[in-house]
């Protein structure tokens, strides 16, 4: 019998007398308090009386064999998180480079665990193939090597925020403010695409098929498609080489994510409380929806390569000690969302970013300051801690948890 197994048992065993045990403590914290606290004498509470206390009424309660379930309870709230995690990343349970976004800036880390800082920046993001970062800070848009390397920098009226790489490496949309702008690969051609714009990154819509090997950049009519979102909350897609509206949907829930499928059949849209998967028309004809109580939020939802099965973060409580998460997975393709849960814990979960391959799953936990990869097909979790501290090293006040900006590189075929 395993020790976790052992415990199991052990706890479902009644204890001898254990009635009569709590009743013995119970006396002996009540003995102790009255003859601390004289009559008709108000006196200022002895700090060590009070301590003895607590402290025997710790014991008594430890000592039913509801203490072990209460003791249980309060760690994990106390201390959520996986036990029996690692106390670093030393290395990714697949292939490809992950981007981090930190105090400190955005990080590269490599498969073996390996980081290397980029420089002071604040937003970034991949381009196609790994070979690029496009990076933010004020009002200055950069391309940088992985290494850290600068290729170009630009200045934008208007502080920069939410810069996307399109699939085919030419062009890299990013708000200036409420404008979005797009700028070609090389640096060259800055201008503006749309104005009135809401803070969301913009969703660049995959290649009709793969590109050539050893090419890094596709063009041609309908290469370059982005979707939007505007102040109204409407999601609008463009052709953005041809400067043509292609479709919006009416206004609604203000999304705060947008995703495409790698198929291009289908845009997730993330709002407060719902999850909506549009065909390309921007049609609710087709595709599924999936809506929470008022009570859950919807933190953040994302399509498994190459398939239209989706993950979903839903948080619920009003205070740190209510708060709970769960990780859904199901998917849209029937007429319900029809959903599984992968994970649940106390505390706020945030970001969910697949391996390129679509085997694992990396979760935030912030409040446990941990990583977890999830392995939906067999339910494997692997955990990593001390995650704020391994991204804000030397942090002289509180830690900042880093979030995950994405898993390089080309998605293959989920399994």
């Amino acid at each position: 019998m395993t020790e976790q197994g052992l415990r199991e048992a052990l706890r479902g065993q009644v204890v001898p007398e254990a009635r009569e045990s709590e009743e013995r403590g119970w006396r002996v914290v009540r003995a102790a308090f009255e003859a601390r606290q004289p009559a008709r004498t108000v006196v200022r509470p002895n700090r060590i009386a009070v301590a003895l206390i607590v402290g025997l009424l710790i014991l008594a309660v430890a000592l039913s064999p509801a203490g072990a379930k209460v003791a249980d309870l309060v760690s994990d709230v106390v201390h959520p998180g996986e036990r029996n995690a690692q106390p670093a990343l030393t290395s990714l349970p697949a292939a490809g480079r992950l981007l981090v976004t930190s105090a400190k800036g955005p990080w590269v880390v490599d498969q073996d665990g390996s980081k290397r800082l980029l420089g002071a920046y604040q937003d970034a993001a991949w381009s196609p193939h790994g070979l690029y970062v496009a990076a933010t800070r004020g009002r200055e848009l950069t391309a940088l090597e992985p290494t850290g390397a600068v290729h170009w920098s630009l200045s934008a009226p208007e502080p920069v925020t939410n810069p996307a790489w399109s699939p085919s490496g030419i062009r890299i949309a990013y708000l200036a403010r409420d404008t979005l702008r797009v700028v070609s690969g090389d640096g060259t051609n800055d201008h503006v695409v749309a104005r009135g714009v809401a803070p969301v990154q913009p969703a660049w819509r995959p290649l009709r098929g793969a590109a050539p090997a050893g090419q890094t950049v596709v063009t041609g009519p309908g290469t370059n498609v982005v979707a939007y979102v505007d102040r109204r909350g409407r999601v609008q897609i463009r052709d953005v080489d041809a400067n043509r509206l292609l479709t919006r949907n009416p206004p609604g829930p203000a999304p705060t994510e947008l995703a495409w499928s790698n198929d291009r059949r289908r845009l997730l849209t993330v709002a407060d409380h719902t999850v909506a998967t549009y065909n390309a028309r921007m049609s609710y004809r087709s595709p599924a929806t999936l809506s929470t109580p008022r009570r859950w939020t919807i933190r953040a939802a994302s399509f498994a390569p190459g398939s239209h099965r989706v993950a979903v973060v839903e948080t619920t409580g009003g205070s740190a000690s209510t708060t709970r998460s769960v990780v859904l997975f199901g998917r849209t393709d029937a007429e319900n969302f029809l959903a599984r849960q992968l994970f649940a814990g106390p505390g706020r979960f945030q970001d969910l970013t697949w391996s390129p391959d679509g085997r694992w799953l990396l979760l935030g936990w912030r409040d446990a300051d941990q990583w977890l990869f999830l392995h939906p097909a067999d339910g494997r979790v692997r955990a990593v801690s001390n995650i704020s501290q391994q991204f804000d090293p030397g942090a002289a006040g509180p830690l900042s948890f880093p979030r995950v900006a994405g898993w390089c590189c080309e998605a293959g075929p989920a399994r």
